[in-house]
């Protein structure tokens, strides 16, 4: 696994704000899914979700809170980073979204961070160290001593939310 750590350290050298972080994970997706756009991700969610309630709950809560999709979307980099050749397609695309910053919707970010968590989930993707941001907007560096599911964090950090309504 890559060093997660080494991707805080950029992005906290950098002084990346949300607005790119979620930039970053929408187009990782969007590349990484075979150019799906935001519609076509929420037609495969909804197609494959045990509950569409629940999934559309999911998108309400990522398109109402910065925050939270902000932590979203950095579980979706952290756990993407552990991929040599998505590692280096992060670093391209944060230089891209550094050099044009562009205005993305709520819903297509939260489309977006959804379906990377989606994508990861089928992937069987692990965590072992996790970029995430505090209320402030730093940027943290979170290590656990095994592996992690990147699901289960991404339920985590949703239970957390939902603690906080």
């Amino acid at each position: 696994m890559a060093l997660v750590s080494r991707l805080v350290d950029i992005l906290v050298e950098l002084h990346v704000d949300a607005a790119t972080v979620i930039q970053v994970c929408v187009d990782l997706v969007r590349t990484h899914s075979g150019g799906m756009s935001s519609e076509e991700m929420y037609r495969d969610l909804m197609a494959n979700a045990q509950d569409a309630a629940d999934v559309d709950q999911m998108l309400y809560q990522l398109k109402g809170d910065t925050l939270y999709a902000e932590n979203a979307a950095l579980i979706v980099l952290s756990a993407a980073w552990n991929y040599p050749t998505l590692e280096a397609q992060i670093l391209d695309l944060g230089a891209d979204a550094m050099a044009s910053p562009r205005s993305i919707s709520n819903a297509q970010a939260a489309n977006s961070i959804l379906y990377g968590m989606y994508l990861m989930a089928r992937e069987g993707a692990k965590i072992q160290e996790v970029a995430y941001a505090d209320k402030q907007g730093a940027i943290h560096l979170r290590t656990y001593d095994g592996t992690v599911d990147a699901a289960e964090l991404f339920d985590s950090v949703r239970a957390k939310y939902g603690d906080t309504l």
